[in-house]
């Protein structure tokens, strides 16, 4: 979802999955905890996006991180009639263009 986001908002069209790379499972999320969803433009063709999230964990009372999820998506922005369209080059710098907390 958080790629879908980042995506949609990037290319301000519908976007769909074209890939699911990979997904990363590396820590349990625990009942309670913050959870952190992080998904960052990588890369950019003409109508595809590299989207990479990762998904961070968090302790209320101890504040400890943990890297719980990391996975890697390619969508494709499509135009009115349903057809792959045209996205913008992606911008020189590297900050994240989407960021989605989400409580656990």
């Amino acid at each position: 979802m958080a790629s879908f986001i980042a995506a949609s908002r990037y290319a301000r069209a519908t976007v769909v999955t074209a890939r699911s790379e990979q997904v990363d499972f590396n820590q349990p999320i625990h009942k309670g905890d913050l959870v952190e969803v992080v998904a960052q433009l990588v890369k950019v063709g003409r109508s595809s996006m590299s989207v990479d999230v990762e998904v961070i964990t968090e302790n209320l009372i101890s504040g400890e991180r943990k890297l719980c999820t990391r996975g890697h998506f390619v969508m494709i922005a499509l135009d009115p009639l349903g057809q792959p369209t045209a996205v913008p080059p992606l911008p020189a710098s590297t900050a994240p263009v989407a960021q989605a907390p989400q409580p656990a």
